[in-house]
C-alpha cells in the first residue's frame, strides 16, 4: 500500500524563489530512488511562506530505507538552509483515491 509523506514549512519571504528552485533540483536528485513515486511542491494561497511537500512512495518500509540513508541528507541537503521557524513530517497511508478524470474507476478504497 503506498505512502504519502507530507512535510509543512515556512521559507522566509525572501527565501521563496531560493526555495522552489532548491525543491526543483531536489527532485531532480530523487528521481529514480527506488520506491518513490511522485512528488508536489505547494504554497498556501493565503499565506505564501508556508509551504506543503507531498511525496508519494510505494510503502513506508521503503521511505523509512531511504530517509535513513546518508544519501537522504545528501540528495536533500539543497533545501535545508531555507526551513524557518516551522518543519514538520507525517507518513499517512493511503487508504482511499479519487481520479475525476477516470469515471469508470472514480473512487478506490484501500484494500
Amino acid at each position: 500500500m503506498s505512502i504519502r509523506v507530507v512535510i509543512t514549512a515556512t521559507i522566509r519571504p525572501e527565501d521563496r524563489d531560493a526555495f522552489e528552485k532548491a525543491y526543483l533540483e531536489v527532485t531532480e536528485n530523487v528521481r529514480g530512488t527506488p520506491g518513490h513515486i511522485r512528488d508536489a511542491l505547494l504554497r498556501d494561497t493565503s499565506d505564501t511562506t508556508r509551504y506543503s511537500l507531498i511525496a508519494e512512495w510505494e510503502s513506508e518500509e521503503v521511505f523509512r530505507a531511504w530517509a535513513d540513508d546518508p544519501e537522504h541528507m545528501r540528495q536533500s541537503a539543497a533545501m535545508y538552509p531555507y526551513w524557518a521557524d516551522s518543519f514538520r513530517r507525517g507518513i499517512y497511508e493511503v487508504r482511499a483515491t479519487l481520479e475525476s478524470y477516470d469515471t469508470d474507476r472514480a473512487v478506490t478504497a484501500a484494500e
